[in-house]
């Protein structure tokens, strides 16, 4: 089946090897390397100090000042994205504002003046609005893969219909913190790196990178220049390691070959590969294995390089770096080199072609170009040279169900547990999640666990099991996994920051291994043995109606036919909150004198299945996905465009075009509001009861309290549980709705029966609002 093509029209870079598309082109090509000493004082401390580091001077003459005010990251992040928007040639306006979307790949939370951690979406945040883009936006985490990821997570956006433009990439700067950490790793060269040859360690570096992706016929339409054809890509699972990848190969490998099928091509179509190349041992040996995995007898015929020789490690840039330098390895027909190369050190990969040291012309049609990272996620991208027109068929649009549910919250652990609560009333906000008592994975691996993965494990295997999935380990190799969070493990990252301010030298390196948002969902993976297609979302309180979004592009392209879902975030404190005990009543969200959030600690995980796959083996759904719909900006008023979006016509952005209810709305009669106890509350409030005529509204928070992803899948799991068994859960604290009246709520727990249809909202203040409708399957 040929699928719409979509190319990428314009570049935008800033690293340490050029602070524009021309700049970097020419100092790959003529070997001018950019790793230098690190001249700040305060990284002192270390004895490996060389870094790609992108001059102050560099991002200041390309920012207007009203921009100066910005966090370093963000103003990295702007520099990349203009000169991509200009390249191509087209705007927001041009484009449609709600059809230019933004996808960006990030590996680390940026700090704010004060020193505390931004949101993982800020970054995305700042650049939207500068740009003026309201279509899709995903805040990617997947570690070092991040910044490919995000270029393929894009090229689903347009095939979906969801945007007609999207700006794919990935910013990450120098921070001190991650320096420590990695030094803690001894995973450092004392001097400028060499990979694929000595071996002896990686730099960091800095930057930004952006590609603009969009359907060939509407680039040519506007008379733009194709510069290179997103043709595929693939994601895998290692399932192996928190930091070091599988020696096998095998789950790189599976990466390449999911791309290249997604292409419909073989290994022997590929003429350049983009290697990862970090020059630490452990990387390097890998990566020769997955050259000979797919490639065999071939491999020492396919030449392929490492720019990190030239910028460093660039963490979640590095993907998109990298993307940049195969577009331009397309265009120009040149394959860079890797600098720094030992011609006579090769030893156990002398029968491989790593384009020593000069810049090779050669003819280019088709270039991988791989990623891997810590949590074991991997991604390829395969890109070709742009081609003519072509007759294309619309991805197919495939049913999907919800079978399992594993809901752990401070209202009890599992579906049975938390629906005896719901009928008994019970409150769960401001009590942690217990486990006491119960393990979820084997000892060896679960006492070295820190308390958010253990949470999103229990979560995983208990809707594993609700799901009734009894699969061949040739199939779970297939099954995808999408992780959700808004922070990632609060104990981890605390527990690292601590050890650096005592001494940068000792840092907690197993606190750090976690300190990257993937890692739960790598643990997962390691623990169920899932090596499907994996990445993870970190768009605060939509993350996991986004990775929704993701499991149906996933099932739609025929990539998976089974995607575990699974949502965790905990706050520091949550179970000792002053005058939280679990016991006492909690305050009520729509209600005008709630006071404010009570913060909690969950994980909620969902299985998505193919409806096809599901009544094939005699599975038992709770519900059925009818659509979902996301709107950019965050407000309370924008929750009516995303309800609206899921009576829109198909094609329309974030829109399934399911059928509208009798009164024009989506015909839902029960809501599952995002909620917190806000002042966005009321505006939420008035735009669901406008906006859906007739359906009884709650939420999840008094039950669990506000726990960012969780609370949105714990909506999602809400939703299908009302659908299947009629049950949710009642607001029994609300006397003063701040819209409407209390004939409007759910105030008594339970429902009179099962609802046909249950929308479940989702949102990211100032960010993201989602909505997912769910109909009886």
């Amino acid at each position: 089946m040929a699928l719409r093509p979509v190319v990428v029209t314009g570049l935008g870079i800033i690293c340490a090897a050029g602070r524009d598309p021309a700049e970097f082109w020419q100092r790959l090509t003529t070997g001018q390397g950019g790793l230098t000493p690190v001249e700040d004082e305060a990284f002192a401390v270390f004895t490996a100090r060389h870094a790609g580091q992108v001059p102050d001077e560099w991002i200041a003459g390309q920012l207007p000042d009203s921009d100066a005010a910005l966090d370093r990251t963000a103003r990295l992040a702007l520099v990349a994205a203009r000169q991509a928007v200009e390249m191509a040639g087209l705007t927001a306006s041009e484009a449609g504002d709600e059809r230019f979307g933004i996808i960006l790949g990030k590996c680390q939370a940026t700090p704010d003046a004060a020193g505390r951690y931004q949101p993982m979406h800020r970054t995305q945040d700042v650049v939207a609005e500068r740009l003026g883009l309201r279509g899709p936006r995903v805040l990617v985490s997947t570690a070092c893969a991040a910044g490919g990821n995000a270029v393929g997570l894009a090229k689903d956006k347009i095939l979906t219909g969801e945007a007609d433009a999207v700006l794919a990439g990935g910013v990450d700067p120098l921070l001190f913190g991650t320096y420590a950490g990695f030094a803690g790793l001894q995973a450092l060269s004392t001097g400028p790196c060499r990979p694929y040859s000595h071996s002896d360690g990686l730099n960091l570096g800095e930057g930004a990178a952006f590609l603009l992706l969009e359907p060939l016929d509407l680039a040519l339409a506007r008379g733009a220049v194709p510069l290179a054809e997103v043709a595929g890509y693939g994601l895998s699972a290692d399932a192996y390691h928190a930091t070091a990848p599988d020696p096998t190969g095998r789950g790189g490998a599976s990466a390449v070959r999911r791309a290249l099928a997604d292409a419909g091509l073989t290994p022997d179509d590929v003429h350049y590969v983009s290697g990862h190349g970090t020059g630490t041992p452990a990387n390097d040996a890998m990566e020769a294995k997955v050259m000979r995995l797919v490639f065999g007898e071939r491999a020492g015929q396919v030449p392929t390089s490492s720019i990190k020789s030239f910028v460093g490690h660039t963490l979640g840039a590095a993907g998109a770096v990298e993307a940049v330098a195969s577009v331009l390895a397309l265009r120009h027909a040149v394959a860079p080199p890797t600098i720094g190369f030992d011609e006579d050190g090769q030893g156990r990969a002398g029968d491989l072609d790593f384009v020593p040291n000069v810049a090779r012309p050669m003819p280019i049609g088709t270039v991988v170009s791989n990623n891997y990272a810590f949590g074991g996620n991997n991604v390829s991208l395969v890109l070709t040279r742009p081609g003519e027109p072509r007759p294309y068929e619309e991805l197919p649009r495939r049913e999907a169900v919800i079978t399992g549910l594993g809901p752990v919250t401070g209202a009890g652990t599992g579906v049975a547990e938390v629906t005896e609560a719901i009928l008994a009333g019970r409150q769960g906000a401001g009590r942690a999640p217990s486990l006491e008592g119960r393990t979820f994975a084997p000892r060896s691996l679960w006492r070295h666990m820190n308390h958010l993965s253990r949470l999103a494990i229990a979560a995983s295997r208990l809707a594993w099991e609700d799901a009734g999935l009894k699969l061949p380990r040739k199939e779970l190799d297939d099954v995808g996994l999408i992780f959700a969070t808004g922070a990632g493990s609060a104990e981890s990252t605390g527990g690292f920051d601590e050890s650096i301010a005592v001494n940068p030298n000792k840092p907690a390196v197993l606190s750090f291994s976690n300190v990257v948002l993937n890692a739960t969902g790598g643990a997962v993976c390691q623990t169920l043995g899932l090596r499907g297609p994996t990445t993870t979302i970190c768009n605060g309180g939509a993350s996991a109606s986004i990775a929704l979004d993701c499991a149906l592009e996933l099932i739609r392209s025929g990539k998976a036919e089974v995607v575990l879902v699974v949502a965790a975030d905990e706050s520091p404190g949550a179970a000792g909150l002053p005058g939280l005990d679990g016991d006492g009543p909690v305050p009520s969200p729509y209600d005008a004198g709630s006071g404010g959030a009570v913060r909690g600690s969950a994980a909620v995980a969902f299985v998505v299945e193919s409806a096809e796959h599901c009544a094939a083996r005699g599975g038992t759904p709770y519900a059925k996905v009818l659509g979902t719909g996301h709107v950019s900006g965050g407000d309370a008023g924008s929750v009516a465009r995303s309800i609206a979006q899921l009576t829109g016509s198909p094609g329309s952005p974030g829109s399934s075009g399911v059928a509208a209810g009798t009164d024009g709305g989506p015909g839902a009669g029960l809501v599952v509001g995002a909620a917190n106890g806000t002042a966005d509350d009321g505006a939420e409030a008035a735009a669901v009861l406008a906006g859906v005529p007739g359906g009884r509204l709650t939420a999840s928070t008094a039950l669990a309290g506000d726990c960012q992803a969780a609370t949105g899948a714990m909506n999602i799991a809400l939703g299908a549980l009302a659908v299947r068994d009629g049950v949710a859960p009642a607001l029994t604290g609300l006397a003063d709705p701040l819209a409407g009246d209390l004939t409007a709520y759910v105030t008594k727990p339970g429902l009179d029966g099962p609802v046909e249809r249950a929308l479940a909202l989702t949102a990211a203040p100032g960010s993201v609002r989602g909505a997912v409708l769910l109909g009886s399957a």
